[in-house]
């Protein structure tokens, strides 16, 4: 696991060596284990930050041969099996087979791959760059293009050496909605991040991006599969190859462990496999937050070494104030900060390689939304004839917003929207200063399509790659493989969601490794008591935070302050609400606070 960059410029660049030393600070923290640069033909400039996994002393990047030169971040499991016999290896790395598979044939050796990354590989004869993500998107990849220069970074920090830092309003609107910016817009308006299985071609000899093309062969749905065995014996088989290949390592491995079933599923296999596995865990002191006993359950059941560390408001609130270097690109979910706590806690306990429960719920219907979407389209048929019910909620309720959009679905025509609103798509409209439609989609299939595509890459996949990464642990996610997620796709949606029963096959699958006491039960994993903070310890903060917001240009002030006196009179919880607003604010204030284009266009007139 790794960070990358680079830079094409044909001519002399007065920021070459701003960006180069910005990209190197700024990716310490993925790679602080070697660091190297290289200075290509052609005005090519790459450079790699090293977490070291496999191949300790071989794996060095920039990597070259006679053909191009690659710098990699991530991991291909499957890479032994992908090596070519007719090819004599320099190392037993997985970057040199990827550098030989793009050279050898391109994109459509991406298919065969099995793993994470995002990349940069310089093509010599055809004299350009590509830049590929991983179909899921578990590894990040972000460029600015310009007519005089292009560069890429594993962060949005390394790249703001070139931005105007301009807000960009469309990815601000998905931001409030969805909880994060959409790729490909970021929060500024000249910087983009590359789609999960998209790949970038840029063209060196024109300075231009030759075409942006997917590279995952499409999916269908078929759903054939309605017998629960052969379900189960699918989904045993393929996750269990899919943890296998995930403990492939040079160095030790462990676990975070939560307590809820996909972690607990992952901990529990994982150990069948590497016995001495450690587990670790975050508890809260705070009733009903806990999920340590849970998490010691799976450990007892299975000889695990678990470790547990205890955080409460104190610990959060020492992060805030430092969490805008950590997140990077913006993620409103607070629950990342003790991602954060726990992956350091991994780190202190000498280990740089965690498995991680992340795609379960997205894939096998683990969110409570998926039900109630699913209940609104079968009360439609009766609801439609109710079209003051939301009015009536409204009255009765007050200003809960999750009951009013709730109402909604059932006396409008259903629509899924995504599992991680922030404001609901009611409410949007009256919180931006100009217009932002929220599209939903009306099935099953789609709704988890569309947060695969969506809230995975551009929500928890980033908000763990932050918290891990700047920690300098590598988080691996055996869930997110193209075998374990053909066999959710291929289940018929009632072996998803069984009635009331949420992720059903998965559960059922689970019965078989981990305590019946940490399966049937309500769902924490990472939430926090946070509405309770900000009521508290949090409230200054945000207070401070909302005098003179640089946000009021963009969303309602009024309306924002209302949303703030419904939580603190304790007529909604709007915690997440406070939360996305806060983190922003301090987000985009570092972010600007960081070298950049303007600063030194600013210099040079000085200077002249």
């Amino acid at each position: 696991m790794c960070g990358i960059a680079g830079m094409v410029t044909p001519s002399p660049e007065p920021l070459l060596e701003t960006f180069l030393s910005q990209a190197k600070l700024h990716l310490r923290s993925r790679g602080p284990d070697h660091f190297d640069s290289a200075k290509l033909d052609q005005g090519v400039h790459l450079l790699h930050t090293r977490l070291s996994i496999i191949d300790l002393t071989g794996g060095v990047q920039p990597m070259q041969d006679e053909d191009g030169a690659i710098v990699f971040n991530g991991e291909i499991y499957n890479y032994q099996e992908l090596r070519d016999r007719r090819i004599e290896y320099r190392t037993t790395s997985d970057t040199e087979v990827l550098l030989k598979g793009m050279a050898a044939r391109g994109l459509p050796f991406l298919n065969d791959v099995d793993g994470m990354f995002a990349f940069c590989y310089f093509d010599r004869h055809r004299r350009r760059l590509t830049l590929a993500r991983d179909r899921f998107g578990i590894k990040p990849l972000y460029y600015y293009r310009s007519a005089r220069c292009f560069a890429f970074s594993s962060t949005l920090q390394s790249l703001m050496v070139f931005s105007r830092k301009r807000i960009n309003e469309r990815g601000l609107a998905e931001y409030y909605s969805f909880r994060a910016c959409c790729a490909p817009n970021t929060i500024f308006d000249d910087v983009y991040e590359l789609k999960a299985g998209e790949a970038l071609v840029f063209d060196i000899a024109t300075m231009k991006i030759e075409q942006i093309v997917r590279w995952v062969h499409p999916k269908t749905h078929q759903r054939q599969i309605k017998d629960e065995n052969a379900a189960l014996e699918l989904l045993d088989s393929n996750l269990r190859l899919a943890i296998k290949r995930h403990l492939v390592s040079d160095v030790p491995v462990a676990t975070l462990l939560s307590g809820g079933v996909d972690s607990s599923i992952v901990t529990a296999l994982a150990a069948q496999y590497a016995p001495s596995i450690s587990a670790f865990t975050i508890g809260f002191e705070e009733d009903g937050f806990d999920e340590s006993r849970y998490a010691a359950a799976v450990c007892r059941a299975h000889g695990i070494r678990h470790h547990v560390e205890y955080c409460n408001a104190d610990a959060f609130l020492q992060h805030v104030d430092a969490w805008p270097a950590v997140m990077d690109d913006v993620v409103a979910d607070p629950s990342a900060v003790f991602l954060y706590a726990v992956a350091q806690f991994v780190r202190d306990s000498s280990y740089k390689v965690v498995l991680s429960g992340e795609g379960a719920d997205e894939m096998f219907c683990g969110y409570n939304q998926y039900f109630r979407f699913k209940f609104a389209k079968q009360f439609y048929k009766a609801g439609k004839y109710l079209p003051l019910l939301p009015s009536l909620i409204g009255t009765v309720r007050g200003s809960k917003s999750r009951e009013i959009h709730f109402a909604r679905q059932l006396s409008l025509i259903p629509h899924y929207y995504g599992a991680g609103l922030i404001f609901e798509p009611y409410l949007i409209s009256s919180l931006l200063v100009r217009s932002f439609e929220v599209v939903g989609v009306d099935t099953l299939s789609a709704a988890l399509d569309l947060d695969v595509a969506r809230r995975l890459p551009d929500d928890i996949l980033t908000r763990t790659d932050r918290a891990t990464m700047h920690a300098s642990v590598e988080a691996r996610v055996p869930f997110l493989t193209q075998y374990v997620c053909a066999v959710a796709d291929r289940c018929s949606e009632d072996l998803l969601l069984n009635g009331r029963q949420r992720k059903y096959i998965l559960k059922k699958l689970a019965e078989r490794y981990v305590p019946a006491e940490c399966l049937y039960r309500r769902k924490v994993g990472f939430d926090l008591p946070l509405a309770k903070w900000f009521r508290n310890q949090l409230k200054e903060r945000l207070l401070d935070n909302m005098r003179g917001s640089w946000q009021y240009d963009f969303i309602n002030k009024d309306f924002f302050h209302g949303i703030v006196e419904d939580h603190m009179a304790g007529r909604n919880d709007n915690a997440d609400k406070l939360w996305a607003f806060l983190l922003l604010e301090q987000n985009v204030e570092f972010l600007r606070s960081l070298p950049s284009q303007a600063h030194a266009d600013r210099s040079m007139m000085a200077v002249n």
